[in-house]
């Protein structure tokens, strides 16, 4: 048997762990565990003690990732106009292995991100963009407070993981986004009744005793005569409207919801008293809004207070119970 070269034989297991670290990131089908993946599979391919994975939001700020040994940090970085993570995205920058004489030779100021850990500082630093069709660029950098550690094949698997990481954020992109669409009403932006059943459930599964939480059940008064008398179009604009004014006075930790039609939920984490308050608060934001109808909609509301032992429908059918008294009394609500 012919013996395989050092060089090969550790080329050859580089690459198997190469294969080994794609299987796992192609598991990762939500971008927070996949960002944890990269950071771990990252040690199988590279002896550096620092990875650093980056995304970047659209005004040009980033969002960063860093793991130290086993010490992992999230920071926000304010957009700035030049930096490294800047000069990978357009080609200027992929492997230093005297980072303090870059820096110098082009003027560049840097700043260290996880400064409260106390590690020497980086030296030797690669990176390569992560372009993803359907997920925001990013970038996977590898750091070593030693210079001159990294080598020309370092990059190769570098940029060969990077590919790998940016197939398997577009997928992880691609199934969240199909996850938000599922759960979320087209008309309105609200989540939907799928997305309702689901907090409901988790509120009440939350603790034997569940915490206090308010439900509020609320429709629109004669909703059938705005579409017969102005049309499906204008209907359809009372309802963006009312979607709209929800998403800003249930901002959370309220929750917001559209059931369908003209029907819709607020999930408080308040006594009803206190829901009582929000609803009063709601009515008067709606009559400050413009109308494409003479007056603002008649909002009718029921609210259930959480009780131990209660299911779902027991919860629901309380709020629904109060919401058509006030309904039938053509009141707002019954106080």
């Amino acid at each position: 048997m012919v013996p395989v070269p050092p060089d090969l034989a550790r080329q050859i297991a580089r690459y198997r762990s190469l294969v080994q670290v794609a299987a796992v990131l192609a598991r990762s089908i939500r971008t927070n565990d996949l960002v944890h993946a990269v950071h771990l599979q990252a040690r199988e391919l590279f002896t550096a003690p620092v990875t650093l994975l980056a995304t970047r939001g659209p005004d040009g700020s980033w969002m960063t990732r860093t793991l130290e040994g086993d010490t992992s940090v999230d920071e926000y970085v304010a957009p700035r106009h030049d930096g490294l993570l800047e000069r990978v995205l357009d080609g200027r920058l992929r492997l230093e292995n005297d980072l303090g004489a870059y820096l110098r030779r082009e003027q560049l100021a840097v700043f260290r991100l996880n400064a409260a850990s106390g590690r020497p500082i980086t030296r030797s630093w690669m990176g390569v963009p992560l372009r993803p069709d359907s997920a925001p660029h990013a970038v996977l950098s590898v750091q070593s407070d030693q210079v001159g550690a990294f080598t020309a094949e370092d990059l190769e698997f570098l940029e060969l993981l990077g590919l790998h990481v940016s197939i398997a954020l577009e997928n992880a992109a691609l199934h969240e986004r199909v996850e938000r669409e599922a759960h979320t009403d087209p008309l309105t932006g609200l989540p939907n009744r799928r997305a309702f059943t689901a907090q409901v459930a988790a509120t009440l599964n939350a603790a034997s005793q569940p915490p206090a939480a308010t439900l509020v059940v609320m429709d629109v008064q004669d909703f059938k005569r705005i579409n017969d008398t102005h049309g499906h179009q204008v209907g359809d604009e009372v309802l963006h409207g009312l979607g709209e004014a929800l998403m800003v006075c249930a901002a959370p930790p309220a929750h917001a919801f559209r059931l369908g039609g003209d029907e819709f939920a607020v999930l408080l984490p308040s006594n009803a008293d206190a829901g009582q308050q929000w609803v009063h608060a709601f009515l008067h934001d709606l009559r400050l809004r413009p109308w494409s109808i003479p007056d603002a909609p008649y909002v009718n509301a029921g609210l259930a207070e959480v009780r131990a032992g209660d299911t779902l429908s027991d919860w629901v059918r309380r709020a629904d119970h109060r919401m058509y008294a006030a309904k039938r009394q053509r009141a707002h609500l019954l106080e």
